[in-house]
């Protein structure tokens, strides 16, 4: 079953990839863009992307320069503590979003064609069943200490 779902996984995300980066973007500047666009509008500290994105402060560091050095992003000073910096998505990044985001849903609902209602509904379920299993799971070796999780029978 792990092998298949990771399958799937790496098989659905090579097409997404080919497809994002076409407008010179991946899965994390995507995610990045969205997260600003729909966030706050003073913006977002980089530290909160990554704890959303589940990256490390370094990568979304990495990712926001790359961004920035394409304008669709600026970094911006707090004016209540100018030792907080944020990140907000600029006209341009909107840009790209509004000619990105229907090209992309069109493709993903190309993609998914086959499957019913139903079976995408139940798919939704299912992977947050997965998700629900594995952070509890997670949570208990964490409170044992343990780095390899016991096997469950």
């Amino acid at each position: 079953m792990t092998l298949s779902f990771l399958y799937t996984y790496d098989v659905v995300l090579q097409v997404l990839g080919r497809f994002m980066s076409e407008y010179g973007l991946s899965k994390s500047t995507v995610n990045i863009l969205m997260l600003l666009r729909h966030g706050p509008s003073k913006g977002m500290q980089l530290h909160e992307i990554g704890e959303l994105l589940l990256v490390s402060r370094a990568n979304v560091t990495g990712l926001i320069d790359h961004l920035e050095e394409k304008g669709y992003v600026k970094r911006v000073v707090d004016e209540q503590d100018r030792r907080a910096r944020y990140a907000r998505i600029t006209p341009k990044g909107e840009a790209l979003l509004d000619e990105f985001v229907p090209v992309h849903y069109g493709r993903m609902k190309a993609l998914f064609q086959d499957l019913s209602g139903e079976d995408k509904q139940e798919i939704l379920n299912l992977l947050k069943k997965i998700r629900n299993s594995v952070h509890a799971h997670a949570a208990e070796c964490d409170a044992q200490g343990s780095i390899a999780c016991p096997s469950v029978d």
